[in-house]
């Protein structure tokens, strides 16, 4: 599956997204925490 890496800033914070699935799918939204990773 192919990954689409980006940044987005905000409040001064800057958060890394990977997106990935089809553009017509339902968004689901994965938070982790500190220390761990996005590949985690």
């Amino acid at each position: 599956m192919e990954l689409e890496h980006s940044y987005i800033e905000t409040n001064g914070i800057r958060l890394h997204v990977v997106q990935a699935g089809p553009k017509s799918g339902v968004p689901i939204i994965l938070l982790h925490g500190f220390p761990e990773f996005w590949y985690g």
